[in-house]
């Protein structure tokens, strides 16, 4: 039996090793630790399974940037992170603007309107991503958690999860920093923080902020300019071990941010289409401030029609209470979340408007996780419960091919979800098989979801109110996790896992003419198998450490957007269209080539498509536009390939610890094929990033630093979103990534 457990397990990841087949020193069964002079690459902890873990031993794909790398590689918003880690995706939301971050993982992509295929966290607190549109300061770690979860972490999802961990106060030293920025456009960017000891190994206080303010890259002409920095961030933590067996830490932050979308610029009209709607003389004028656009390019905007305005208030609450109880270790994490967005964004930055929108919305959450865990010599399992309670209202005005008010819609959303869950890891060893572990886990989760739509149509004259339309549906589903793992020596982990998770369903809350079998949409579910491999390899002084998984998986119930007309009133329906099949592979590494010389990078082949599409077209209906059977088709929202690479030069001198470090980092994505949808699948040219950094460390021997840093260095000119709606709306628009900036900062530290 010892045998054949090891023959699956070396079958199933015999493609992953075959990196350490043409480098035998991957599969060296003992290693000299590295001195204090040789090279060496820290150990790297992670909670990707609800406890403290090393990496390299963990059966899960997961990337890690620890604090040091989120500054020196300068990531200070969400779209920064997805250049450093692979399978990550950081694009917008099409109604909520560039502010808004939408997180990828694997291809799987949230439908306008759908819950999130990637949750994010705030601790252990799943938050609204919209929370991260700015101020990643201050935090120990970002860890980024591919494929399906649901039995450890908080809420349910296809994708994965990105879990921001804030610096904690600590109840053994008095600390603290300060940092400032200054570069072009004008950047203004100032943080600090101190760390207070009130009752030494007992309580502490850690206080911190940041401030930054930036031009808009995007020049405006006429108002405003776009894509601009206005925003704070303030934080506190406390920490209490009044007991060596009770620990609580209480984390607050306030976002405060006054900001002006990256405007989309208009690159294609249809004038056909805008006369059919509008009428000549409209299209005319349409087609005069398109050609202005034109010879302005792509940096510059004339529009004063709105201020592009976003701006937002979150506020965060969460708190942690672990007490050790003999070999069980109970644990409950509340947290509550408040966000206030309001927003303009012009879909063409022209002045007369063909797809606009003003959208104000109210968000709060409230939620709960018990947990008791334990640990033997050959299980660790841990069982748990989780409640929460989501609210949102929004009120949105659309002007629809006018500036002049087309359609008000006032809509509340009430969305609760409550769990049980169970995972235990055992340890084969004392039977026979060394270092081979089995893990299983199982959730039952019941939702429950109710909405109200209230809305009313301002043209034509005379306005007609619509009636109140109320739906509620409930879901209850399953997720579970099957994995076998063999830590086959020091420098070696293989595994095989699958999972089960899904994505909460919902109601449409467009229309209150809308046909039943158009109100709701169902949960869409993955199922996926993985296998990796984890190694560590020693060459002479040399360590190189590479993780690698390949993964399958099957959709059921895929959440679709449909654009349909019923009894004349048109709209965007979500809908339950297809099966699909997300699959790729996704290879990490780093090496310490000398003690001062290292280097790193990235692969990841995503590919996807669709089977058994079908859209929904009940009676009086009619689909509008493309994508009626993308059977086979790709999913148009991936690009097949990206590649990142990193590298850093310590040049040490003379007082301890000072050092002048040379980084930079490379960051290369293809083509975006898109598919028939068009719209926001459309395509989208891949593009290649430098960015260059030189830091002066410890000057003197003293605990202050100066760097100097540049993104883009090649100053390209690339698209970051699309939204190709030339056949249903007549136009063509794009917004485009940051340009060359650079900067100098300078950071103290006690």
């Amino acid at each position: 039996m010892t045998v054949s457990v090891r023959a699956l397990l070396l079958s199933v990841s015999a493609a992953t090793c075959a990196i350490g087949a043409a480098n035998p020193a991957l599969a060296q069964t003992a290693a000299t630790p590295p001195g204090p002079e040789v090279t060496s690459l820290g150990e790297i902890v992670v909670t990707a399974r609800r406890s403290a873990e090393n990496l390299q031993r963990v059966p899960v794909a997961v990337s890690v940037l620890n604090s040091q790398d989120i500054e020196n590689r300068r990531i200070t918003g969400a779209s920064d992170i997805q250049y450093h880690a692979p399978s990550l995706v950081v694009s917008l939301d099409p109604l909520g603007g560039s502010t808004a971050p939408v997180f990828e993982l694997r291809g799987q992509v949230p439908t306008l309107g759908t819950d999130d295929t990637v949750v994010t966290y705030f601790g252990d607190v799943p938050v609204n991503s919209r929370a991260f549109s700015g101020g990643l300061f201050d935090l120990a770690s970002i860890q980024i958690i591919r494929g399906p979860q649901g039995t450890l972490f908080g809420k349910n999802s296809t994708g994965g999860a990105v879990v921001f961990t804030p610096e904690k106060a600590r109840t053994d030293a008095f600390s603290g920093f300060a940092d400032a920025t200054v570069g072009n456009y004008s950047l203004f960017q100032v943080s600090g923080g101190v760390n207070i000891p009130l009752i030494r190994d007992k309580l502490a206080v850690r206080l911190s902020g940041e401030i930054v303010k930036r031009n808009g890259f995007t020049r405006n002409l006429g108002g405003p300019d776009g894509a601009d920095r206005n925003y704070g961030v303030y934080r506190a933590s406390v920490v209490a071990t009044p007991t060596e067996e009770l620990k609580n830490e209480t984390e607050f932050q306030y976002f405060h941010g006054r900001q002006r979308q990256n405007p989309f610029i208009i690159s294609s009209i249809n004038v056909p289409l805008i006369t059919f709607i509008d009428g000549p003389g409209i299209a005319a004028l349409v087609q005069s401030q398109f050609n202005h656009q034109q010879q302005l390019g792509v940096r510059t905007i004339d529009y004063s029609l709105a201020k592009n305005n976003d701006d937002n208030d979150v506020y965060i609450g969460a708190n942690t209470t672990i007490y050790h109880l003999g070999g069980v270790t109970l644990k409950n994490v509340a947290g509550y979340v408040d966000m206030s967005p309001r927003v303009y964004l012009s879909q063409t930055s022209t002045n007369w408007a063909l797809i606009d929108v003003r959208q104000n919305k109210y968000y709060n959450s409230f939620s709960d996780e018990m947990q008791a865990s334990g640990e033997t010599d050959t299980l660790k399992w841990i069982v748990g419960a989780f409640y929460s309670k989501e609210k949102t209202k929004t009120h949105q005005d659309a002007y629809l091919f006018s500036p002049f008010l087309t359609t008000i819609t006032d809509s509340s959303d009430r969305y609760t979800s409550k769990a049980l869950f169970a995972q235990g890891t055992y340890d084969f060893t004392k039977l026979g098989l060394e270092g081979v572990k089995f893990t299983a886990g199982l959730r039952r989760t019941w939702d429950s979801r109710t909405g109200v739509l209230n809305g009313t149509n301002v043209l034509p004259f005379p306005p007609r109110v619509n009636p109140e339309v109320k739906n509620t549906r409930d879901y209850a589903n399953w997720s579970w996790t099957l994995g076998i793992d063999w830590q086959v020596n020091s420098d070696l982990l293989l595994y095989v896992a699958s999972r089960h998770s899904y994505k909460a369903g919902g109601l449409n809350l467009v229309s209150s003419v809308e046909p039943p079998a158009l109100q709701t949409y169902l949960p869409e579910k993955l199922t996926d198998i993985e296998i990796g491999a984890k190694t560590t390899a020693h060459l002479g002084d040399v360590i190189i450490r590479s993780n690698v998984a390949a993964y399958r998986g099957w959709y059921k119930n895929m959440q679709f957007g449909e654009l349909a007309n019923c009894d004349g009133h048109g709209a965007e329906y979500v809908i339950n269209a297809a099966q699909g099949t997300p699959k790729g592979v996704e290879f990490e590494t780093e090496a310490a080539i000398t003690r001062d010389f290292h280097v790193g990078g990235f692969y990841d082949l995503t590919l996807g498509h669709f089977n058994k599409f079908q859209l929904i077209q009940p009676p009086g209906c009619q689909t509008i536009g493309f994508g009626e059977n993308l059977n086979g088709a790709d999913f148009g929202n991936i690009s097949h390939h990206t590649v990142g690479l990193n590298a850093s030069y310590t040049v040490p001198l003379e007082a301890p610890n000072e050092a002048i470090v040379v980084s930079g980092n490379f960051y290369w994505r293809s083509d975006r094929r898109g598919n028939a949808t068009q719209g926001i699948d459309s395509f989208i040219r891949g593009y290649s990033l430098f960015d260059a950094r030189v830091d002066y460390n410890n000057i003197g021997g003293r605990n202050i630093s100066m760097g100097a840093w540049v993104h883009n260095l090649g100053n390209k000119t690339y698209t970051s979103f699309r939204n190709n709606v030339l056949e249903l709306s007549g136009y063509d628009a794009q917004t485009y990534g940051d340009p060359r900036t650079y900067g100098v900062d300078i950071r103290y530290k006690f």
